[in-house]
């Protein structure tokens, strides 16, 4: 009478994708893959069940991307190959059968190789196919977890049973302790001849896959014993040693000593308590008992979890076992990684038999010889082999459903989860990093980000500037204004709202600052009502005084504590001392200013002591064995020639600057400028800004040294990423045009001049004093007063020169007199000429539009 088993089902293994994954492979994407859609390695983990009401489980967090930022030493790791499209159409479209298939190839070649013995993780294998709207926060997602189908199905001898209720108490102990310590065993010295593919990593989390994959404890192990009920001398070895255990078996059989032969003779361990065999028959050595035993993490009364089922698959093809006790391992909600004997189940399967010329192509077995059984497989070594081995690999099945219970993929969305602050935040970061798919890949979006930015002036300048900033994912922004909202300030100061402007004006600074933050809830906005302290504009009194130094130094703070300071101000003298503080901290200056239809952005150059010119390239040597020269001097090579720095705003005049605000129309106290030339200085302020701060080299420095795009070339390395840092832009909106300018900075310039910088460093608020009530105390002291002394003592010998010259050519006292009095006129025309142009000239200033 034929005898019929029940067949073994499994439970199938259900995905779990943390957050910490999505937002780590947000990044992954953003930063690394970028349009690439090249398989990445992840890491996949389980562990035995705890718990009846949670079903087997993979799970994916940050460390199976990044396995650094955390360790998962107490779980199993899988290994998962991970598709990330592009498009959706590319996710829908591809070949998911083609995909599956290659991975149980994988996997195919793994058992028969005997690599998965040696590494059981390769029988975990799993894929992953995705799809991120990393804009809107939605995935689309399928995993598969590839069980290769035997040509038989798996079944039972006998229903599953407990293991407390299979084996007595004290085998169930030892049985708990082997496990327990298989699982945790003390970390190994490194073995440079162990049979793994990864080397042994030190203590501490891993730091890649491989590691990972090497470390984690495997899901799979035997557990052999002298008894057939594991009473006593529990051992737990890996998978691996079956051909070891074979092998002694194999001996004791020529030796003598061992009793028992499966049919056709084959020797075997013994793998089922009632003696049945390997061969495909029964018999047994009566030596040894083994078990296999596997990390459960089903939580079905008589189902194994899904991973069993390429393990078992593995056991028929290798070991030619035709029964196979297998412990489903189980541990107890209490924790502590104890096995639970009342859930973990013992299983007696029967394995179909395989014909070795299906699974192992080029292999033949003899089973007339007790030596019969065959080597381990190896792996394919050439093309033919592979394609061979390719062609006899199983189908394999497991896509995982969705929450429908259908074979489709799965859909995630995360948007109405998140806050919205860290939505926003995203989206910004997300705009700029996209730059570096195809645009600029060297682009560092983070270095611009991080800036710290102070804002001189929240007016139709600041408005416009601080939202350009924003843009570019800039947190830190200070804006410092005196002023109030007026009621004609919304209309062309972004920031404002007519609210603003009730009961006399809220103070622009602290109006300003909020917006940003409303429009970027993640910025680190603050505003300070503060009156800058101006040449030419001395206080009022000594409480006004007071106010002015307490000024001085709050200005000073702020610009030390920042790293881009931008001079948007109405007047030309309230852009002095912000200047010279850039300049003595050396921090990167901006300038903008608009007219009525022209406009000028400008960074400030270096400070004193560095330079915006480049270091000339040092000479070629000489060749090797060349004769030297006869003409060559021997005179000490001349020094090195000082660099130029580039100009600031102030360094076009000859003059300090002083009070502009006197006798001053309506139109001139207003800014009357075409409304959208505002917006344009502002943005290409900020783009300056851009640009400097990718330029190579660490720290401020090499921002505020970058060189003019007429020496960049003589810059070593590669091009900055979003070109050379202009020294000026003015346009022209009546000709809708632009021009890039450069001028090397003055030495007698009052504001970023060695003289200047120096004496506020020693004196400070002293120098500042000086200058409100006195600009020309800057002549001074820059030079400049010598400077017109000896341009007015040039001008009066042009003068006597042309006199005389036009008194000899008229030959007579009364002609001379009428000549003296025409050529008085001249002169003096002359010399009005003569300043006139040095005002045109030397004192062209780059921002009187």
């Amino acid at each position: 009478m034929t005898q019929t088993h029940e067949v073994l089902r499994f439970a199938q293994l259900q995905s779990v994708v943390d957050v910490t994954f999505l937002a780590e492979l947000s990044e992954h994407k953003l930063n690394v893959l970028k349009l690439s859609e090249d398989p990445v390695d992840i890491v996949g983990y389980f562990s035995p069940n705890r718990y009846d009401s949670v079903p087997a489980r993979l799970q994916l967090d940050v460390s199976s991307l990044r396995p650094s930022a955390t360790s998962r030493l107490d779980c199993h790791a899988a290994h998962g190959q991970l598709l990330l499209f592009n498009t959706i159409e590319g996710f829908r479209g591809c070949d998911k059968q083609e995909l599956m298939r290659q991975v149980a190839n994988r996997i195919w070649t793994d058992i028969c190789s005997g690599a998965a013995e040696a590494e059981p993780w390769r029988l975990c294998r799993f894929l992953l196919i995705m799809h991120g709207d990393l804009k809107h926060y939605k995935f689309h997602y399928w995993f598969a977890f590839p069980a290769l189908k035997p040509p038989a199905p798996f079944t039972l001898e006998a229903p599953p049973s407990p293991l407390a209720a299979a084996l007595p108490a004290p085998a169930v102990e030892l049985i708990s302790s082997a496990c327990a310590a298989w699982r945790s065993p003390p970390a190994p010295p490194s073995d440079p001849n162990s049979a793994s593919a990864f080397s042994s990593p030190g203590p501490g989390p891993a730091g890649s896959v491989p590691e990972v994959l090497a470390r984690s404890p495997s899901p799979f192990w035997l557990l052999t014993s002298p008894h057939p009920d594991f009473s006593r001398e529990v051992t737990a070895r890996p998978l691996a040693d079956w051909s070891e255990l074979q092998r002694e078996l194999e001996l004791e059989l020529e030796s003598g000593h061992g009793v028992g032969a499966g049919t056709g003779g084959s020797a075997a361990v013994e793998t089922e308590g009632e003696g049945a065999g390997a061969g495909g028959g029964g018999g047994s050595c009566g030596r040894l008992h083994v078990l296999l035993v596997f990390s459960d993490g089903s939580n079905q009364g008589s189902h194994p979890g899904w991973q069993l089922r390429n393990a078992l698959l593995m056991a028929a093809v290798r070991w030619r076992v035709g029964r196979l006790r297998v412990l489903c391992l189980r541990e107890s909600s209490r924790g502590g990684g104890r096995l639970d004997p009342q859930r973990s189940l013992l299983l007696s399967v029967v394995l179909p038999t395989i014909s070795p010329t299906t699974t192992e192509p080029g292999t033949t077995t003899d089973t007339g010889s007790s030596s019969s059984r065959p080597p381990p497989v190896p792996p394919p070594t050439s093309s033919a082999a592979g394609a061979a081995a390719d062609r006899r690999c199983p189908e394999a099945v497991g896509w995982e459903a969705n929450a429908q219970g259908r074979l489709l993929p799965r859909f995630l969305d995360l948007g109405p989860h998140l806050r919205p602050e860290a939505q926003a935040e995203q989206a910004v970061d997300l705009n700029l990093r996209l730059m570096r798919w195809r645009a600029v890949p060297e682009l560092e979006v983070g270095a611009m980000a991080a800036t710290k930015c102070l804002l001189l002036g929240a007016g139709t300048l600041g408005c416009a500037v601080g939202r350009t900033l924003q843009a570019w994912g800039v947190r830190h922004i200070t804006l410092v204004d005196s002023g109030r909202v007026a009621f004609s300030n919304p209309v062309r100061q972004s920031l404002y709202t007519f609210e603003d402007c009730l009961g006399g004006g809220r103070p622009k600074a602290e109006a300003a600052a909020e917006a940003l933050r409303r429009i970027f809830p993640s910025a680190v906005t603050s505003g300070l009502q503060l009156s800058i302290p101006m040449p030419g504009h001395p206080p009022a009194g000594p409480a006004d005084e007071q106010l002015l130094q307490q000024a001085t130094q709050q200005l000073d703070e702020l610009v030390s504590q920042h790293d881009a300071v931008f001079l948007l101000t109405d007047t030309r003298e309230s852009r002095w001392l912000p200047a010279l503080l850039a300049a003595t901290h050396g921090k990167i200056a901006i300038t903008a200013a608009v007219g009525f239809d022209s406009f000028l952005v400008m960074r400030h150059g270096a400070p004193p002591g560095a330079a915006n010119e480049p270091q000339p390239p040092k000479a070629a040597p000489s060749a090797p064995g060349a004769p030297p020269s006869a003409a060559a001097p021997s005179a000490p090579p001349p020094p090195p020639l000082a660099r130029r720095r580039l100009g600031c705003y102030f360094c076009n005049d000859v003059f300090a600057p002083a009070n502009s605000t006197r006798d001053r129309s309506l139109d001139q106290q207003c800014t009357v400028a075409r409304p959208g030339l505002a917006p344009v200085a502002g943005a290409l302020a900020v783009e300056l800004l851009a640009a400097m701060v990718q330029h190579g080299g660490p720290g401020e420095a090499a921002a505020v040294c970058a060189p003019p795009p007429s020496l960049a070339e003589q810059q070593p390395g590669d091009p900055p990423p979003l070109g050379p840092a202009p020294h000026m832009v003015r346009g022209q909106l009546s000709s809708f045009g632009q021009v890039l300018m450069e001028g090397w900075a003055f030495g007698q310039c009052t504001a970023c001049s060695a003289a200047v910088v120096d004496a506020y460093r020693c004196r400070g608020w002293g120098l500042v004093r000086e200058a409100l009530h006195s600009p020309a105390a800057l002549e001074a002291l820059t030079g400049l007063e010598e400077l017109h002394a000896a341009a007015a003592a040039a001008m009066m010998e042009d003068e006597e020169e042309e006199e005389g010259g036009e008194g000899g050519e008229e030959g007579g006292v009364g002609k001379a007199g009428d000549g003296g009095d025409g050529g008085g006129g001249e002169a003096g025309k002359g010399a009005g000429a003569l300043e006139g142009g040095e005002d045109a000239g030397v004192e062209e200033d780059w921002t009187e539009l």
